[in-house]
């Protein structure tokens, strides 16, 4: 197999894991216990300057979208989805300024991530409700009130989402290194 077939097969990996995650965060309502902002982050340090850096997170997610949409009509919702993708992406952006990767780099950008992924979605959901309608009325009032209070209101999700991206950059970051090393370690083999 090859570096490029074996590249193909572990996005192939991330995005079944993270889809997988995102299904059984669904099915057991652990809200925002998920694995897509762990996988932004590390595609976008990973993959630097590769289009699939951004697609890998997106498409996890869209696919997910997809299940929901299917099992629960609630995966294509409103106007506030676009800034859970733009989140993703800004995740993906944010991740390539990562000039190192080390725990205290991984522990640090994860935290920003997930700050940067409460901030845009909460505002979002508020921001929605510019584009309300009679079967999705407007959650919040549209005034700066309205949108602290959506912010006070997403807290509680909050915690899911900085535990999921710590915990699950960690391993991804971890389990990378593990695979460099013994990559590295089968090619000083075969070159004795």
């Amino acid at each position: 197999m090859n570096n490029s077939q074996k590249t193909l097969l572990f996005c192939t990996a991330l995005v079944a894991f993270a889809v997988a995650m995102r299904i059984l965060s669904f099915e057991n309502q652990w809200h925002n216990f998920a694995s897509i902002g762990a996988i932004s982050l590390f595609s976008g340090a990973i993959f630097k300057n590769k289009p699939f850096a951004f697609l890998l997170p997106i498409a996890a997610l869209f696919a997910t979208d997809l299940y929901l949409e299917l099992r629960a009509g609630s995966g294509f919702y409103d106007a506030s989805q676009y800034f859970v993708y733009g989140a993703v992406a800004v995740i993906v952006l944010m991740s390539k300024f990562m000039k190192r990767v080390s725990v205290l780099n991984v522990l640090g950008f994860s935290i920003a991530s997930s700050v940067a992924f409460f901030l845009i979605t909460n505002f979002g959901t508020w921001f929605a409700g510019y584009f309300a309608t009679e079967a999705i009325p407007a959650m919040y009032p549209m005034n700066f009130g309205g949108l602290m209070t959506c912010l006070e209101m997403g807290i509680p999700f909050y915690r899911n989402t900085l535990i999921s991206d710590v915990a699950f950059s960690g391993v991804m970051f971890g389990a990378y290194a593990v695979y460099q090393s013994m990559a590295a370690r089968k090619m000083a083999i075969s070159v004795k």
